[in-house]
Order: structure tokens, then sequence, then C-alpha cells
């Protein structure tokens, strides 16, 4: 499929459209992975060919998070930058069903690569972490990891910086299934291609009307203050957390 990049890439399997991360090592996140992932969502949202949309990353992590080296690239000089929330929005609007397949560590910032999409499928193995705290910044991710885990175990997790093992979550309902790592690629793709057989007019609908029940529960606010929160948060303070690195 056109438009390949360094860091993401779009291919199609039948119906279904992989998209890929797979910045060695652990697929952190800069201005450039971000600018390329939100592009390859915005492809596969008007690609007709395209029913259901997998998000998978290579590696031994899903994402570790924000890039913190000091040769971090830029997106394209001119290119549109969007907030936070918009990222989100992006993924979260797109009329085809979505699904995450995660594995290994999903740390801070990369979980906003995961909250929008409506499925979440993770291997065994895979843990959510989020260090913030440890690194001096407060709460930029608090309200949707409030939403997607609960106030207790959101606060359990940005506090302490302790990972949440996947098993945890999907006892929870916040992650659909778990697999063998050496499974859930194969294991997502094949339920979006079984989904990618009903109508996309019904499975359009059925998607606007559950995303508009969580709106009238307070989603979109929830993640429109989240946005809010970190254009205003302090700059990053770079110190080591003691734990919940991958």
């Amino acid at each position: 499929m056109p438009g390949e990049s360094s860091f993401v890439s779009l291919s199609r399997e039948g119906a279904v459209g992989v998209i890929t991360l797979h910045r060695e090592p652990f697929n952190s996140y800069d201005d450039r992975l971000l600018f390329e992932l939100d592009s390859a969502w915005g492809r596969a949202a008007v690609d007709p060919g395209v029913r259901v949309v997998v998000l998978e990353a290579d590696g031994k992590h899903f994402c570790a998070g924000a890039y913190l080296g000091n040769d971090r690239q830029e997106r394209p000089t001119g290119s549109p930058r969007l907030t936070p929330w918009d990222q989100f929005d992006l993924v979260r609007s797109i009329p085809k069903p979505t699904i995450a397949a995660v594995q290994g560590g999903c740390v801070g910032g990369g979980q906003r690569m995961v909250f929008p999409c409506d499925l979440i499928f993770c291997s065994d193995d895979a843990f959510f972490v989020d260090p913030t705290a440890a690194l001096g910044i407060g709460g930029i991710q608090s309200h949707l990891h409030t939403w997607f885990y609960g106030p207790r175990l959101a606060k359990e997790m940005i506090w302490s910086g302790n990972r949440l093992p996947a098993k945890r979550l999907y006892e929870m309902g916040s992650v659909n299934r778990l697999y063998p790592r050496q499974e859930l690629r194969d294991a997502a793709r094949a339920f979006a291609a079984e989904i990618a057989d009903v109508d996309p007019p019904v499975l359009r609908q059925a998607k606007r009307a559950s995303n508009m029940t969580t709106d009238i529960m307070g989603m979109h606010y929830i993640s429109s203050r989240m946005a809010e929160l970190m254009d205003t948060e302090q700059p990053l303070t770079l110190r080591s957390p003691t734990h919940g690195s991958p």
C-alpha cells in the first residue's frame, strides 16, 4: 500500500488494514512517529477496501512511551500538528472497527495509541504502566486512566508506577482477549477478518451508537480535559524512574 514510512507501515490483508509500528528497539514515539501513525490511520479510514483496522507493533514491546533521546525526529515541515485530543479523536471516530494488538509493555503515552481503539487484544505477558509521576509529571493522562481502568486502579498505577498485567485488566473487562504471544497477531487479524464480513453500514452505525453513549456518559469531556492538561503541563523533568520500565 502506498505511503509506507520508516517507523509506521500500512498494509492490507483482504478487507483488513494492518498498521504496524516498527521502530527498534521498543517503538518509542517522537513527533515523527506520531505524524506517520496519524497518516496511516487517516489512509485506512478513507480506503474503501478496508473494513476493519488492526494496530500492532513489531518487537518485544508494543510501545515504551515517549522517545527521550537527543536524536528525536520532527514531523515534516509544514505538516499539521495534532493535539493529543485530536489524535485520540481521529482514531476513535474512524467509522470502522479498530483493534489494538498489544504485546509486552505499553508504557506511558503508548496507552494513548491503544485507548481509542474499539477492542484491545493482548498477549498473556502484556502489561501497562505509566511512570510519569516518577519522572516528575503529574496527571497528564490521569483522566483517561480513570475512565478505562477505574479511579482506584488508575491512582494505584500512576502513583506507584507499577505494572498492570493485561490479565488483571482482562478480568476487569478493560482488555477483550488474551493470547499466547506467538498467537496474538494471527488471532487479532483473524477476528478482524471475521467481523469484516458484516455489512459495513451496520458496523458503522453500531460503533456510532456506542460512541454516542459513552460521550453522554462523559467520555468526550474527559478526553478533552486530558488534552487541556497536556497543553498546560510543565516541561518534562528528566528523572530516572525507579520502576516501571520495560
